[in-house]
């Protein structure tokens, strides 16, 4: 049992609602899935988190 968010992303400049799993494991997605992208972190609460095609 794991909790399901919900998130909204801007991908190549299309907004998409996407399910977020939470799992108390290594990531499931690979760093691959970026490579030709640039990821900006906003460390803060209510930060952005932007992924940019390169």
């Amino acid at each position: 049992m794991f909790d399901v968010y919900e998130a909204i992303v801007v991908w190549d400049e299309q907004l998409l609602t996407i399910p977020i799993d939470e799992a108390e494991s290594d990531p499931l997605v690979g760093m691959s899935l970026m490579e030709g992208y640039r990821l900006t972190v906003e460390a803060i609460e209510g930060g952005l988190v932007k992924l940019e095609k390169l």
